[in-house]
């Protein structure tokens, strides 16, 4: 019977076939699933914010911030073994939980989006799914023996991503 790991919100957890990951209640935070086929380890990052630009250092949680987290879950994924070639990602979340405003700038799951697609770049991962935006809320199980993800969209049925 496997395991069901939760991940709370600014933390990264990896875990290997036949566990499973989840994260209950995303809102504007974005979900980082990077999964190795090959030896059927995955993990997942619960991004809330989009940089940690001018966060003094002694007081950064590098899991909290897609320029840190996303880089800090591909490092703690190669330690445990994955093929690094074979490595790919989904991203979930990312929707905009507060009633608009005139002031678009304040619009953070839009951000953290775009701050996790910039830091897959980076490293080379390829986005192989993608749930992100509207205005509301999603969970997710990740089941690491498939990488399939379990997705439930408010007031919609579960989905496969």
């Amino acid at each position: 019977m496997p395991e069901i790991y939760p991940v709370g919100m600014a933390d990264i957890r990896i875990a290997k076939a036949p566990d499973v990951l989840a994260v209950y209640g995303v809102g504007s935070c974005v979900i980082v699933a990077m999964y190795d086929p090959k030896t059927t380890i995955g993990g997942l990052a619960h991004v809330i914010l989009p940089d940690s630009t001018g966060i003094a250092p002694e007081r950064l949680n590098p899991k909290k911030f897609a320029d840190t987290a996303v880089p800090l879950l591909y490092q703690t994924l190669s330690h445990a073994g994955v093929y690094k070639s074979s490595l790919w990602a989904k991203v979930i979340g990312g929707a905009e939980m507060f009633p608009p405003t005139e002031d678009f700038s304040l619009n953070i799951g839009k951000k953290n989006t775009e701050a996790v697609h910039d830091a897959l770049r980076k490293l080379g991962v390829p986005v192989l799914a993608e749930d992100t935006g509207g205005t509301v809320g999603r969970s997710l199980e990740m089941r690491l023996d498939s990488g399939k993800i379990a997705l439930t969209v408010l007031g919609e049925s579960v989905r496969e991503l």
